[in-house]
């Protein structure tokens, strides 16, 4: 059962800026039924995808396995230079996991429910991303950073607070002696996950290694930084403009081994065998190229929500929007001035679906599109739909009078939700 959540606002102005903070949200807490765990049954490494249900697949700690092993363990899975045994790897996603549950000090949990930047966001991430490298986004990458990119969309938002780099600045955080100003929080991501894989000696440069797994172990793990650090949000535009000028040689790429191989482009502009072609693309493209390729892809999937199935999209927005108003209520506490779209009386909920939409979202998918006919149409079709969707919200908020209700509808407690559940009567 779903718990819906009135919220009385008044109405506001969208502006550019608003829209770049959009992802550092805050939340409340209300009672929710406690659902029954839903195994992981069936999955494969074919059957992972866009229309996965990463709630189900992350409501135990099992199921999150079984996820994680259908990639990394089983033998069609994303070989990780050095190959690692299982064990390591499941030691690994063990410790990993458990940094999602982790508090920071000094941010009252009692407000922020960090209801989205959650274990399951994490592994509805790499789902995500995992949909992206096999709807055509592999072409362009060899098979070790495919790997590589799949533990950076696992570990990116490893050790995250609930609450955005600039409420962190704003308060002076002590974190902010780690890390600086920029990018906070991705750069504790990376500085966790590359010590964990030191930890369980994956992907260690270690004496005596062959010179090109060494240089391949090397790329991997620059890849796992870089990606996760271009997941801040406020770098958006930046990376936007590097793949806008990037595109043409990526298809140029493809077009040419295509051509090689014979194949057939069909009329959506696919073939069917792309990815079979990525030995012949990947290395006619720049490390650096393909390393800032993969990290659009990372940013692709962090924000793929809105181009999901609506009950996806809408469940993920109310979560999102839920964890923002907390960091509001927070400020408030503390007498700060309270953030862009963190004031649960004066922000919209479609409103503000409509404008990052508008904003952000249809012209990053748009870009994807360019490289990837089959995901990018996929994302940018659902997300045409869901806009109007909103839209229509909107319309009838404006024509009754009555707000918009977030459907509230938490992960479990096993995929990372800190907030309080009580049992439905």
């Amino acid at each position: 059962m779903k718990t819906t959540v009135p919220i009385n606002r008044s109405s506001f102005i969208w502006v550019l800026p608003l829209v770049v903070s959009f992802l550092g949200f805050g939340g409340c807490q209300p009672s929710v039924e406690v659902q029954s765990p839903l195994s992981a049954d069936g999955v494969t490494f074919e059957s992972l995808g866009f229309e996965s249900d990463s709630f189900e697949l992350s409501s135990t700690e099992e199921s999150q396995l079984v996820v994680f092993e259908t990639l990394f363990v089983e033998k069609d899975g994303y070989r990780i230079p050095g190959d690692p045994e299982p064990e390591r790897l499941r030691a690994f996603f063990k410790d990993l996991r458990e940094s999602y549950f982790r508090k920071a000090e000094g941010i009252d949990y009692s407000i922020v429910g960090k209801q989205y930047h959650t274990l399951t966001h994490a592994i509805d991430v790499m789902i995500a991303t995992h949909a992206l490298l096999r709807s055509g986004g592999g072409v362009y990458l060899s098979k070790g950073e495919q790997a590589a990119l799949l533990i950076a969309a696992l570990g990116h938002d490893s050790l995250h607070t609930g609450v955005s780099n600039a409420f962190l600045v704003s308060t002076n955080h002590p974190y902010l002696a780690e890390t600086g100003t920029e990018s906070l929080q991705e750069k504790r991501s990376v500085e966790y996950v590359l010590k964990l894989l030191d930890k369980h000696e994956i992907l260690l440069v270690k004496e005596g290694m062959k010179e090109d797994l060494r240089e391949e172990i090397l790329e991997a793990r620059n890849l796992i930084e870089e990606s996760i650090l271009w997941t801040d949000i406020t770098r958006h535009k930046e990376q936007m403009e590097k793949v806008s000028a990037l595109v043409p040689g990526l298809v140029g790429s493809l077009h040419k081994a295509r051509q090689e191989a014979g194949s057939q482009v069909e009329e959506n502009g696919s073939v069917a065998g792309d990815l079979d072609l990525a030995s012949d693309a990947y290395h006619t493209i720049d490390k650096e190229k393909r390393v800032l390729f993969a990290s659009f892809l990372l940013h692709v999937a962090d924000i793929s929500n809105p181009g999901r199935d609506w009950n996806t999209c809408e469940r993920w927005a109310g979560l999102v929007m839920n964890e923002f108003f907390s960091q509001g209520d927070l400020e408030k506490k503390l007498d700060l001035p309270v953030s862009m779209n963190c004031d649960r009386e004066k922000v919209l909920v479609p409103f503000a679906q409509i404008g990052f939409g508008k904003f952000v979202i249809r012209d990053l998918y748009a870009l994807l599109s360019k490289t990837l006919h089959s995901g990018g149409s996929y994302l940018l079709n659902n997300f045409e739909n869901n806009q109007r969707r909103w839209q229509e919200i909107e319309k009838e908020v404006k024509a009754s009078g009555k707000p918009y209700s977030i459907k509230f509808d938490p992960p479990s407690k096993e995929g990372g939700w800190l907030g309080e559940t009580t049992v439905a009567q």
